[in-house]
């Protein structure tokens, strides 16, 4: 499922198609893509950036104002030139022609999104292409984390943590890592945690995020997939693992040190 981790990726493979020229375009599928048909106007332009916020990557492009905006849902990947930046997402399938629901075809290669369950999104933003959405998590600093955190005390601190107009970026897969590794039960109210807890949590995202892109994702942490089921044992006491949910979400947790205040 892509978080911020895998858009990351998805950045760095865009990225090789900065200069190239735009020759066709896919864009027919009305469920994906707004306005379906309405694209025309990229052939001919040339690609001039491609940026990140969170889970969000914007394409710029030569005298064009407007700006593409992709957004790949739970299913969506991207490829470039017949590569995918993941060979597959843990809860996703493998690639399939007619799963194809954008594409840009250049002077040399190509760009597409795959998604066989149709939650991307590719759309026209002709206003800023991160409106609404909060600091990103690679790269917000902790005062303004904290202070992000701070603004949400009602809130249990799962959700505020996935809340992208707080930290832009965070999903399902890492928040429960993070508070793992933190020693924070996600239900915990805000309004019970300190500012000295908020800095730990910083800190644990700063160290956890680089440590994930390294490893190729969001799903390699010490609560890697493969212990999201019923049974499996804490990596770091050994203690079972309790499946609850949080904020509408499966959600992991070790109650034995895991604290909830």
């Amino acid at each position: 499922m892509p978080e911020v981790l895998e858009v990351e990726l998805y950045r760095r493979l865009a990225s090789t198609v900065v200069g190239r020229r735009v020759t066709a375009v896919g864009d027919s599928d009305s469920i994906v893509v707004s306005p379906a048909g309405g694209f025309d106007a990229l052939v001919g332009s040339t690609v001039e950036s491609v940026q990140r916020r969170g889970k969000y990557l914007a394409m710029t492009f030569v005298d064009l104002e407007d700006v593409v905006v992709l957004h790949f849902g739970m299913t969506g990947r991207l490829i470039v030139d017949g590569r995918a930046a993941l060979e597959s997402l843990v809860y996703g399938a493998s690639d399939n022609e007619r799963w194809v629901r954008f594409s840009l075809t250049f002077d040399q290669g190509d760009l597409v999104i795959s998604d066989p369950r149709r939650f991307s999104r590719v759309r026209w933003q002709t206003s800023d292409p991160f409106g609404g959405l909060g600091p990103d998590a690679m790269s917000v600093g902790e005062t303004e984390f904290v202070l992000g955190l701070e603004a949400k005390k009602r809130r249990a601190i799962k959700a505020a943590l996935l809340d992208q107009k707080v930290v832009a970026g965070l999903g399902n897969m890492l928040v429960d890592e993070i508070l793992l590794r933190a020693g924070i039960d996600p239900r915990t109210p805000l309004e019970h945690l300190q500012r000295g807890d908020f800095v730990i949590l910083h800190q644990v995202m700063v160290e956890v995020l680089p440590e994930l892109l390294a490893r190729g994702g969001s799903h390699t942490g010490l609560l890697a997939s493969h212990l999201r089921t019923r049974g499996a044992l804490c990596p770091l006491d050994a203690m079972p693992l309790v499946r609850l949910s949080v904020a509408g979400r499966t959600t992991f947790l070790c109650p034995a040190h895991q604290r909830l205040v």
